[in-house]
């Protein structure tokens, strides 16, 4: 069992089709506590087994906090790919100058040790505001061409679950890379259904979803959970009610519901990478088994059609929350002032 190989676009870069997210190793404050991998046995653990399994992307972001113990981890180890892709990006609410930019930078080499980021994406632009500073003079755009003549960046892209910056991203064609969460899943084929996966592979942008247990109740399903979740938030009742139907679907086809919500996203063509979060090793080696699985495509598109939920219930048609503005939660809301 073995992670199988792609192209990830245009960047040239070989990697496998699934990769590892970094979110919730040794990352107890910033992520939900149904990813914590925590202690650095239990992360060196989890590495070992990712790159015994064949995975040879590393999905990291500075947001997460936890770049210089993954890099202590990689350091200790023996088996790390030779040809292993640190991923990681820099933004999700604090900016997007080129100053930031740089810094977030020549951090993120130091905590790896390595002399250059194979990959560096912008994290989570959600609107027009943030893509004029981007491009701005002064702006994230301007600095990682820079960084890239330099030698200290390789490939650039956009990490965002807001659909719009996506489009716009691919439209531009400065980035080499697009990253999105949970916009291709049993429940959302928003990506493919908007025409941004096509859009991408016309221009042979690379394509990488994450979440593709949507954070995570296509991992867990809804029998016996307390509280199902959604991007990490408490799910609608609708979409609790609509992976009902999908576990049901996937029990009758003799599938559990992870293993098809895997099945469908590695199903895509369009899409080059899947990254997974998991919380131990069972999960890990379950994901990476799925890609051997021989499961007829029209049965997966069965599963999904049996959770159709209106799209407004996931936060569309823009995305720029995962649930609808008049039922956002409110401590959010507080948080927000809103």
């Amino acid at each position: 069992m073995t992670a199988h190989t792609t192209t990830l676009g245009r960047t040239g870069l070989t990697t496998s089709r699934i990769g590892l997210g970094a979110w919730g190793l040794e990352n107890p404050n910033g992520s939900h506590p149904a990813v914590h991998v925590l202690g650095e046995e239990a992360v060196t653990g989890m590495l070992r087994e990712a790159f015994s399994l064949g995975i040879t992307l590393l999905d990291s972001a500075e947001v997460y906090a936890n770049e210089e113990a993954l890099g202590k981890a990689l350091r200790s180890l023996d088996n790390v790919p030779d040809d292993l892709i640190v991923s990681t990006k820099f933004g999700h609410g604090k900016g997007f100058s080129g100053a930031q930019i740089r810094d977030s930078v020549e951090r993120s080499l130091d905590a790896f040790a390595i002399e250059s980021i194979p990959l560096f994406m912008l994290h989570d632009p959600r609107g027009d505001a943030d893509l004029e500073v981007i491009y701005a003079h002064g702006g994230a755009l301007p600095e990682l061409r820079r960084l890239q003549d330099e030698g200290l960046v390789g490939s650039v892209g956009i990490a965002t679950g807001t659909l719009a910056p996506l489009l716009s991203a691919v439209e531009s064609d400065e980035f080499d890379v697009i990253q999105f969460p949970r916009l291709y899943t049993l429940l959302n084929d928003s990506a493919k259904s908007s025409g941004l996966l096509e859009k991408a592979r016309e221009k042979n942008i690379g394509t990488i979803l994450t979440s593709p247990f949507t954070g995570n109740i296509l991992g867990t399903g809804v029998r016996g959970v307390d509280d199902p979740l959604y991007s990490f938030w408490g799910a609608q009742p609708e979409v609790v009610a609509a992976v009902a139907r999908m576990e049901d679907a996937a029990e009758a086809s003799g599938l559990a519901l992870p293993e098809a919500a895997m099945a469908y996203a590695l199903a895509e063509p369009l899409i080059d990478v899947v990254v997974i979060g998991v919380k131990n090793i069972a999960e890990l080696r379950q994901d990476v088994a799925v890609q051997d699985a021989d499961i007829d495509p029209e049965t997966l598109q069965g599963i999904a059609e049996a959770g159709r939920v209106d799209q407004h219930l996931l936060g569309g048609p823009e995305y720029v929350w995962p649930f609808p503005m008049e039922r956002m939660p409110a401590d959010l809301k507080a948080k927000l002032g809103l």
